[in-house]
């Protein structure tokens, strides 16, 4: 596979610590692209990938893949290109700034029979993914609470490049680093119904929020909270979430959503068990260790004409959660979590 990487910021450097070699051992051939000149010559004099300065020669190389890694606002219009000119896309969250966008996305994808992926890696998280069998067997019944945490650390000069905290580019927590955590919620509780949020900047300076609390209810009438914030001090503290049936609880935490730190319940199955016991696993960053794994899916994807793990229509109630957090911020009202979710500032 020819596979081009775009955007080689804080993001790239997590894939070239804990992927990239194993893909360039599997005989890919490896590309970066960076409008940053100055960060694709830095880059290039590290590693031997091959350096593409402008959009257009990712269709002379007849590049398979692209994997979208730029500045959130940036990742709709990256991937219209790319799907227009046959490349199948994965990228990193947030897929788009709204659901139109994305929806336009799938729809495209599909026309060109292409592949379109977004890495919200947690879900593959082995604590994640064992906890999604514990709720499909039911062993904790019917869910009643759902909620996570997000106690993360960003100093003030994170927020000081070109987009990081702006309304444009990026959003704020909800959008940037909890939208991890609320798509983790929805994947193993169902889509959400409606929110009340309240937003606001404790610490860092920045055009959106460093910190959003919210009430959550879902669509199968549990209820649940959502803490966020980077004002957390002096580092990341916590990422978890919490559920609790009528039969029992469970609560997947670490700074990556990669412990199981409690769980009561009862199980007959002894691997399942086992399984659970050896889920944990630790991590250095908030980025965890899942990557990998969501990168060499969508590889498998196109090689093998299948869709892959995490398709971009699975992440169509993420990004309508998002904006109608926003929008109860801004209204101070409930909002309704449905297509009509639209922030007035996130991409604006």
């Amino acid at each position: 596979m020819k596979i081009c990487i775009l955007g080689l910021g804080r993001v790239f450097q997590h894939y070239e610590k804990n992927f990239i070699d194993d893909l360039l051992v599997s005989n890919n051939k490896i590309y970066v692209f960076d409008s940053d000149l100055k960060q694709l010559e830095i880059v290039n004099k590290k590693n031997n990938y091959t350096r593409l300065s402008s959009m257009d020669q990712l269709i002379e190389e007849k590049i398979d893949i692209g994997i979208v890694s730029t500045p959130s606002g940036t990742h709709y219009e990256i991937t219209k290109f790319l799907l227009n000119n046959g490349i199948n896309v994965l990228t990193e969250k947030p897929p788009t700034m709204n659901e139109k966008e994305l929806k336009e996305l799938i729809n495209l994808a599909r026309y060109k029979c292409l592949k379109y992926g977004v890495i919200f890696q947690n879900r593959l998280n082995r604590s994640m993914q064992i906890a999604r069998q514990i709720i499909d067997k039911q062993l904790l019944g019917d869910i009643t609470v759902c909620s996570i945490k997000l106690h993360w650390c960003r100093e003030q000069e994170y927020y000081n490049d070109e987009w990081h905290g702006t309304w444009k580019q990026d959003g704020g927590v909800i959008n940037q680093q909890a939208i991890h955590h609320v798509d983790a919620m929805q994947w193993l509780n169902g889509p959400l119904d409606c929110v009340s949020s309240c937003s606001a900047n404790l610490i860092n300076n920045l055009e959106a929020e460093d910190t959003m609390i919210a009430l959550v209810k879902f669509k199968n009438g549990s209820i649940g909270t959502i803490e966020a914030s980077t004002a957390i001090r002096p580092k990341d503290k916590e990422a978890s979430i919490f559920l609790s049936g009528t039969k029992g609880f469970l609560k997947v935490g670490g700074v990556a959503l990669n412990l199981i730190e409690e769980y009561s319940f009862n199980c007959d199955d002894k691997l399942l068990l086992e399984r659970l016991n050896n889920a944990s696993v630790n991590v250095e960053t908030g980025y965890g260790t899942s990557h990998k794994k969501v990168v060499k899916d969508f590889i498998n994807a196109v090689s093998n004409d299948e869709d892959p793990c995490i398709t971009a229509s699975s992440t169509i109630n993420t990004v309508r959660a998002i904006n109608a957090l926003y929008m109860s911020s801004e209204s101070m009202k409930w909002a309704n979590v449905d297509e009509y979710s639209i922030s007035n500032y996130l991409g604006k």
